[in-house]
Parts: structure tokens; C-alpha cells; sequence
């Protein structure tokens, strides 16, 4: 007895939702198998996401089989007397269509298992298809069934022939393309190592900026030049006050833009008042011409301070110049 394509689709139909209602009595009734594609239609070459999501199973239970990667071509229609020209022997390597990738995840969702099955796949041929089954098979065993999505697929050229798509992997007829796009490639690179040159050489061409440097960063390297505390831990305590008088009086010239180097104590304080803000000076004032009293009785008067109370001063000093130097005007 023969069947028609008609009448064998449909016992596959109805063998396909016997199977699958076996199989949800005896898993439960929040078990579902939902198939589908995005775009449900394309034209030609355009991938498509073919998705199988299966939920309310354990994915322990079933055995899913996803397709490898492979390139599917139509059944050879069995016409041997039919003449074979050009046109026809092109058509024999454009494929159905080729299956990219397939992966598959599992994860819970509101305490529910699910399994999510996504296959990436291009058709090559107009038509209305119906996408290749992934095949799952139960912890008895038998296959189960489902809904398997129909998608069409139009010409890219409607207006013309069968569009002509070169075989994957392959690279016949693209030589003058690869020539083509070799020479623009050598000709970027070309472009670029000469615009690398050109300014490299600018670099080297270009001045050399010397940032000057600050008033603190020469006071304290005169500061370690000269060995202050040294001279205060050896005693010479006429070396370390000359010393540290001088360097400090460039330091206050340079910072507050006055020359201080001939000036006394009392002339000094008169010009850091009229140069340094009020809200500055009534901080640093005092401490800057402390300092420099303590230098002068040195100096001049008979008094000869501690060693202790000298490597305080130099501290103080320091210090002082520092929160100065970092004043925000």
C-alpha cells in the first residue's frame, strides 16, 4: 500500500504528539519543548537562530545530540538523461544550507530546569524549509518529538537568476579580490610607518622643554648640598646659620618674587607681609622670621643654642617652606 507525502506527514504528526504526550504524563505537567526561529523568514545567506528551549526536566535525564558544524547540500535529483551544462554544474556547489555553530546551556529559572539549545545556521536556497531536527532522546531511551519550526527563505535577486554564492571555504573566483585588497593593505601600512617617521622625526626636530624647577626643589637639594644637619651634629654652628640664612633668603626671593639676600630680619618681615596673602602670613609669618631671629642671635649676640634646639630650627625651616610651597593662591 503506498501513502502520498501528504498522508505521511501526518502519521508522523500525530506518531510525534503521542510521543511527546507520553512523555509529559510521565514527567509532569510543567514539562514543555518550545522550537522556534529568528527571522521565521530571510533571504538567501542570512544566519539564522534556531532555539529549543526545553523546561521542567532535570537535564540529567535527557541525552541531546546538537548537529556539528557541516555544510548540507540538497538531494541530486535522479535525471541522468538530462543534459549537464555550466549553469548547472555551479548550482551542484551551492549548498542548503550550512549549520555554523550549536551550543547548549542549562540553568533554573523561578525553580524551574531549563535547557536551552541554540543553533546558528545559513540557507543558500530560496524556499520554504523545515529546520533539521535535534534529536533528544530520554533516560528510557526513546526519542521525543517536537514542533519543529518552518522558515522561508527568497532570492536575494528576484529580478534575475539563481544568485550566484561561492562555495564556503573556498576561494575560487576571489583572486582579483584578495590582489585588490593585498594592495590596499600595503599601501595603508606604507602610509602609516611614513607618518610614523615623519613625526618621529618632529619629536627629535622639536625643542627640548626644561621645566624650571620650583623654589622648594632648589632649597632642599641646597639643603642636602651643603649637609646642614651635619654641620649642626659636628658643631659648627657658624657654618650651618650662614648657610641656611643665605639659601633661605633665595628661597623666600624666588617664591615671593623679591630680593631678599641683602635684607635684614626686620625688612624681610615687611616684605613677606606686603607679598604673602593675610590668610598665609598669619599662619607662616611669625614661624619665618622666628626662625630667622634665631639666626641672628647666633650671629651676632653672645648665645650659642643647643644642638637640639639648631635641628629643631632646621626642621621648623624646612617645613615652613614646604607648606608654603604648596599654598593654593
Amino acid at each position: 500500500m503506498k501513502f502520498n507525502n501528504l498522508t505521511f506527514k501526518s502519521v508522523s504528526i500525530v506518531l510525534s504528539i503521542s510521543l511527546f504526550i507520553s512523555w509529559n504524563r510521565l514527567y509532569g505537567a510543567d514539562i514543555s519543548l518550545e522550537a522556534a526561529a529568528v527571522p521565521e523568514s530571510a533571504t538567501v545567506g542570512v544566519p539564522l537562530a534556531y532555539t529549543l528551549n526545553i523546561a521542567g526536566i532535570n537535564p540529567g535525564d535527557l541525552k541531546i545530540v546538537l548537529p556539528d558544524k557541516k555544510i548540507v547540500y540538497p538531494e541530486k535529483k535522479k535525471d541522468e538523461g538530462a543534459p549537464k551544462n555550466s549553469e548547472e554544474s555551479a548550482d551542484e556547489f551551492v549548498p542548503l544550507y550550512i549549520i555554523n555553530n550549536a551550543s547548549k546551556d542549562n540553568y533554573e529559572k523561578k525553580g524551574i530546569s531549563h535547557i536551552a539549545v541554540t543553533i546558528s545556521i545559513t540557507y543558500y536556497r530560496p524556499g520554504v524549509y523545515t529546520l533539521p531536527e535535534i534529536k533528544i532522546i530520554g533516560s528510557d531511551g526513546i526519542a521525543i518529538g517536537y514542533k519543529i519550526p518552518e522558515i522561508t527563505i527568497e532570492e536575494v535577486n528576484k529580478e534575475g537568476n539563481f544568485e550566484e554564492i561561492e562555495p564556503p571555504l573556498s576561494l575560487s573566483g576571489s583572486y582579483k579580490k584578495i590582489i585588490w585588497i593585498a594592495v590596499i593593505l600595503l599601501l595603508a601600512a606604507a602610509a602609516i610607518i611614513a607618518l610614523y617617521y615623519y613625526f618621529e622625526k618632529r619629536k627629535k626636530d622639536a625643542p627640548v622643554e626644561v621645566s624650571k624647577p620650583k623654589p622648594i626643589d632648589i632649597f632642599m637639594q641646597e639643603v642636602e648640598s651643603l649637609k646642614l644637619k651635619e654641620s649642626i651634629e659636628k658643631g659648627d654652628i657658624n657654618k650651618y646659620v650662614f648657610d641656611i640664612s643665605i639659601i633661605f633668603r633665595r628661597y623666600l626671593s624666588k617664591e615671593f618674587e623679591f630680593d631678599a639676600a641683602e635684607m635684614t630680619t626686620d625688612e624681610i618681615a615687611l616684605k613677606i607681609k606686603e607679598y604673602m596673602p593675610h590668610s598665609l602670613y598669619s599662619f607662616y609669618g611669625e614661624e619665618i622670621i622666628k626662625n630667622m631671629r634665631l639666626w641672628d642671635f647666633s650671629k651676632f649676640a653672645e648665645f650659642t643654642p643647643s644642638i637640639e634646639l639648631l635641628l629643631q630650627n632646621l626642621n621648623d625651616t624646612i617645613n615652613t617652606a614646604k607648606k608654603i610651597s604648596d599654598r593654593e593662591w
